[in-house]
């Protein structure tokens, strides 16, 4: 008897062979390859503004069709499937997985950042009280409902064909409701090395550039430069504890990673609300919600006309994002998928569209807040934005122990993100619910390596460029999906209920 093999040979083998070529391409031609991805991003996020604004915003609609309609009372799984976690286990690897360490570092940097220099939306005078309204309305908008639509929109078709019509565990299977059976053959086998490409370039940059930032806030902080070596060192340690947690599986390194982190999310925020200037967040947060809510759709549709300056910011900040949450989206949707079996698709919209929008809104509110009210301005121009947060700490008391905690929740918010990546990873090549805990293991190991590799010849940044650029191609992808997803649901709907008027007959 032949065994079953445990990974799709092609799948793994193109997407090793790119992986491979354009680590080589950075490591032998870095300035052409720069370049070459610097343009190509430029092209990407400038020509075509527009499609990228729509996408997002049709995207958002989607979502809220599904949430408030009969939609959302149907179940990602059979009749009888159960959730297999708890709901705070759930929504704590879900939102770690999704947002990454970007909120500990974004929290305290952006709002501060457009404080300092005003989005083209808002234009005004900066370092103004109006500043810091439209600057923190801005941030909101960044980290809100858009970002989230496009992670909820890929989960549920994903979840729902691969736990009610049995398909294969992979980033190709949610456009079932596009190109049917096909998703089975070559053009299938195309969107997997698509989604590993962009989530091995994305995690394993991540990995990188999360060791250079505990540098640098290690740096700014305690006010030593750590050895060159250093960088691995962190790279090895966190690459060890995210493969260990990936290798005991999902029950238990991943869920205890997820639980602990979310508890230090919610402990740090409490801390700085009370301890901090209260009234100012109430304040701003509030006024910024209310303009986030009344400017919503103007901002998401606004491309700044034939203004330049505008297109340039946009470029480099709103379509910047979106590129970002797309190129990412393939390995959290996978991820989401897997652990929301057995939940309705209101309650996963619910869990992945709006629950993750109040905590942004309110972590903004509050350690954005902070950032501006403590004016880390300076500390951004001088140190970097990665140095943010620990600039904002040091206003507050127990300065030391909050800084270790901060530590702490930056490295819980990526090792909950990178279990999330391996295990999808080992899905994307495998196509199985449950994948191999070797398999798992090597994809932690590898994004560790790659990582490790990327750093030490400087080609992070530019690694990283190159695989939000295949979010350009996935951006057309959503557009089909969306309109399938709601096709699939309807013909599902229908199926199940003309078997339910057979049975009622024969009974």
């Amino acid at each position: 008897m032949n065994k079953e093999k445990s990974f799709d040979s092609f799948i793994f083998g193109v997407s090793a062979v790119l992986i491979v070529l354009f680590v080589l391409w950075s490591i032998v031609f870095p300035a052409n390859m720069e370049n070459v991805i610097n343009m190509v991003f430029d092209w990407m996020t400038t020509s075509w503004a527009f499609l990228w604004l729509l996408t997002v915003f049709l995207l958002v609609a989607g979502a809220f069709v599904l949430l408030v309609t009969d939609y959302g009372k149907m179940k990602l799984g059979l009749p009888d499937s159960k959730p297999e976690f708890s709901n705070f286990s759930w929504f704590a690897m879900l939102f770690g997985a999704a947002i990454a360490a970007g909120i500990v570092f974004w929290g305290p940097a952006e709002p501060a950042y457009h404080y300092m220099s005003t989005p083209p939306y808002f234009g005004g005078e900066a370092m103004t009280p109006m500043a810091a309204n439209n600057a923190m309305t801005t941030s909101f908008f960044h980290w809100g409902l858009s970002a989230w639509a496009i992670y909820a929109m890929l989960t549920i078709p994903l979840a729902h064909v691969c736990y009610t019509q049995g398909l294969p565990f992979r980033f190709s299977s949610a456009f079932y409701y596009v190109i049917g059976d096909r998703v089975r053959g070559f053009w299938g086998k195309v969107l997997d090395v698509l989604a590993i490409f962009a989530t091995v370039g994305g995690m394993a940059t991540t990995t990188g550039l999360i060791a250079l930032q505990f540098s640098a806030g290690l740096k700014y902080y305690y006010g030593f430069s750590l050895p060159g070596y250093a960088t691995y060192l962190i790279i090895g340690a966190l690459t060890a504890i995210f493969t260990i947690a990936v290798y005991t599986g999902l029950h238990k390194g991943v869920k205890l990673i997820g639980d602990i982190n979310m508890w230090l999310f919610i402990g740090v925020f409490f801390f700085v609300f009370v301890f901090g200037p209260t009234l100012f967040f109430l304040n701003l947060t509030t006024n910024a919600v209310g303009d986030y809510l009344a400017n919503f759709l103007q901002m998401s549709l606004y491309t700044g006309g034939s203004s330049e300056g505008a297109m340039g910011w946009l470029g480099g900040w709103t379509i910047f994002y979106w590129a970002w949450w797309i190129a990412w989206a393939p390995f959290v949707a996978q991820f989401i998928a897997r652990i929301s079996k057995g939940r309705t698709i209101r309650e996963t919209i619910g869990a992945v569209l709006i629950l993750p929008t109040i905590a942004n809104l309110l972590w903004y509110g509050v350690i954005g807040g902070a950032g501006i009210n403590f004016d880390v301005t300076g500390v951004i121009q001088e140190h970097g934005v990665e140095s943010a947060i620990f600039a904002t700490l040091q206003h507050l008391p127990l300065t030391p122990l909050l800084v270790i905690v901060a530590l702490f929740l930056i490295a819980g918010f990526f090792l909950t993100s990178a279990n999330g990546a391996a295990v999808a990873l080992a899905q994307f090549v495998s196509g199985k619910e449950e994948t191999s805990k070797h398999m798992r293991a090597f994809w932690g190991i590898a994004l560790g390596v790659i990582g490790a590799i990327l750093a030490a010849t400087g080609s992070l940044e530019v690694i990283q460029t190159a695989s939000i650029a295949t979010a350009f191609p996935l951006m057309f992808l959503f557009l089909a999906m969306l309109y399938g997803t709601f096709r699939g649901l309807n013909k599902y709907k229908k199926d199940e209920i003309e078997a339910g008027e057979v049975k009622e007959e024969i009974a």
